[in-house]
């Protein structure tokens, strides 16, 4: 597939033949300028960086930026597996009363771990969904 070329401010961008004429189409029906169109898609996908966040987690967002929306919700979206969900509050109990063996505690911080993890992704996710809807409703 071909690429096109196109010059903004001094800045070159190579694009497929596919996506550019996606992009002309839609300058065509928006009657707006081919640039204007770039500058808005990138808007909406790219989100504005708190600037409080830890490197490696801002690193990791600026990646997923360039995942859909379709894979953002699932991740949004996602639990642990109902087997690890079920052993998660069953270890939870028995911690909360005291009644942990060492085998069980350490499977459980491995749990708390994973939990962690998939909570702070959905986060992730929840906030660049929010940041596109923002930018849509611009």
């Amino acid at each position: 597939m071909k690429a096109r070329a196109i010059a903004t401010r001094g800045m070159r961008v190579q694009l497929s033949k596919r996506l550019y004429r996606r992009v002309e189409q839609a300058a065509r029906l928006t009657k707006c300028h081919f640039s204007k169109v770039i500058a808005a898609a990138l808007e909406s996908s790219l989100p504005l960086m708190p600037e409080e966040l830890p490197r490696k987690v801002a690193e990791e967002v600026a990646g997923w930026t360039l995942l859909d929306n379709e894979a953002l919700r699932a991740i949004a979206g996602a639990f642990l597996p109902t087997k690890q969900q079920r052993r998660f509050t069953l270890l939870l109990r028995k911690q909360e009363a005291g009644e942990l063996s060492a085998r069980e505690r350490t499977e459980w911080e491995a749990l708390q771990q994973e939990y962690l993890r998939v909570s702070q992704n959905k986060a992730k996710a929840q906030y660049l969904l929010a940041q596109r809807e923002k930018a849509r409703a611009i």
